[in-house]
């Protein structure tokens, strides 16, 4: 859903307060991800900050974490910013590819110049951290299988596969297919449609997430982490075995 009036004007000061904290030197102060999208979920959601300095040094770095610090209430969770230079948005496009799209897509600034809209990045960098984050998500649900935690935590760590799992839908689907606002159960039927491929289970966590269906416990919620190796599985054997496929370029942004 997209972040409410109240969010947003929260955001909005938050912003604010760090541009006068940081004077001259910030560029461009922006929200990003779903704070700035449509996929937004009230209590399970931060705000993810974008700060770009023209140059990153110590001072400016604790003022930051002062400043948030000052401004932090209950309301709202602002997830550590991405504090970085401008060259980084040049310089960091073949190894933060999923990253710089997502926020060249989903973002809304404060602050200062829009740098962000006109970030392209290559498809075929997209392809290879899209296998690398599916892996390590893959690896990582498996510790947890290993060393069962308690169920809230479980729950938690299956709700945290979606923003990136959907990240990496998005970025495997061509241009053409993406469509503006697809999430959660829309887009992964676009994703069966597209490329062949059921990943069901992760479109329930999606809509467990939301807080439209309600998360299981115990034994069911051991099914169901069952369910989502599998799914990961799949997902990483599919980029695996189209590795190799052409790639269609990404429209300009």
């Amino acid at each position: 859903m997209n972040p409410g009036a109240e969010v947003r004007t929260r955001i909005d000061e938050v912003g604010q307060a760090l541009a006068r904290a940081l004077g001259t030197g910030a560029v461009c102060i922006a929200v990003y991800g779903s704070a700035a999208g449509d996929d937004f979920s009230p209590g399970h959601s931060d705000a993810n900050l974008l700060i770009v300095l023209r140059e990153v040094t110590f001072a400016d770095l604790r003022l930051i974490g002062a400043t948030l610090a000052r401004e932090a209430d209950d309301a709202l969770v602002f997830a550590t910013p991405l504090v970085i230079a401008p060259s980084f948005l040049r310089d960091a496009r073949d190894s933060f590819p999923i990253e710089l799209d997502d926020i060249a897509n989903r973002h809304r600034v404060l602050h200062g110049e829009d740098l962000l809209a006109s970030i392209t990045v290559s498809p075929a960098h997209l392809r290879e951290q899209a296998e690398r984050e599916a892996r390590s998500k893959l690896l990582h649900l498996r510790a947890l299988v290993m060393h069962r935690p308690p169920d809230p935590e479980m729950r938690h760590a299956l709700a945290g596969l979606v923003p990136t799992v959907t990240l990496i839908e998005r970025t495997l689907l061509p241009d053409e297919a993406r469509g503006d606002g697809l999430r959660g159960e829309a887009l992964f039927a676009r994703v069966r449609d597209r490329l062949g491929i059921s990943l069901g289970v992760l479109a329930q966590l999606y809509a467990m997430r939301e807080g439209s269906v309600a998360w299981p416990d115990g034994e069911l919620l051991d099914d169901l982490v069952g369910a989502t190796l599998r799914d990961l599985d799949a997902l990483v054997a599919w980029i695996d075995s189209h590795a190799h496929d052409p790639i269609d370029s990404p429209a300009t942004r």
